[in-house]
């Protein structure tokens, strides 16, 4: 069962305007569609799988709660995965959120220590990465070209069974608006031998464009 809050009328009410717009699990909206929608949407593809759309159900301070039609709970800090829950391999804590690189508004930090628990690999991991700017590029999102800051982060996970030498270093990376410096998209994964997720913020991108285009009129 979905928990997101207390239950109450207001709950279940919620989680209803949820599975309505998750309901076709539909992946190709439009900039009106998102703009509509009661809850803030994301597009995640995991893998070779097909991309899914998923709704942000919950805020709890910094940590955004975010579930797919089928209640696979993503749940993010300043758009790192810290937390999941339906997974393989969960992930069950992630440590010392408030060093977060991404968490600051200042410059950003060049490197970030945590622990990390994931279900079925250990408890406790020491996870350390390193973080670079790396330039300016443009994606283009609903036919518009969004400037965007590259943010590379190099993962270094530790020698534990049974990922001894199998791939224990790669690199997540976040996509910044040039502008108002809020993530856009990320392409990241918290464990050696699991998923990679390509994670856009589909209304952060239509609340960009529409005030963009509002600007000019």
């Amino acid at each position: 069962m979905l928990i997101i809050s207390a239950c109450s009328t207001t709950t279940i009410a919620y989680y209803n305007t949820l599975k309505l717009a998750l309901q076709d699990n539909a992946v190709d909206y439009t900039v009106e569609q998102v703009a509509r929608s009661k809850a803030d949407l994301m597009l995640v593809k995991a893998g070779d799988r097909d991309a899914a759309s998923l709704a942000l159900a919950y805020i709890d301070e910094d940590r955004y709660r975010w579930v797919s039609a089928d209640k696979v709970i993503f749940t993010t800090h300043h758009g790192i995965i810290v937390e999941t829950e339906g997974l393989k391999n969960d992930i069950f804590f992630t440590g010392n959120l408030q060093h977060n690189p991404l968490a600051s508004d200042d410059m950003l930090a060049f490197d970030w220590k945590r622990k990390i628990d994931i279900s079925g690999v250990g408890f406790g991991l020491a996870i350390t990465s390193m973080w670079k700017i790396d330039g300016e590029v443009s994606h283009t999102y609903f036919d518009r070209p969004i400037p965007l800051i590259k943010v590379v982060e190099t993962v270094s996970f530790p020698e534990y069974t049974p990922f001894i030498d199998v791939g224990l270093s790669w690199e997540n990376t976040y996509f910044l608006h040039k502008s108002t410096k809020k993530l856009f998209a990320s392409i990241q994964k918290f464990s050696p031998e699991g998923d990679t997720y390509e994670m856009v913020y589909l209304s952060r991108i239509v609340r960009e464009i529409s005030s963009n285009e509002k600007g000019a009129e």
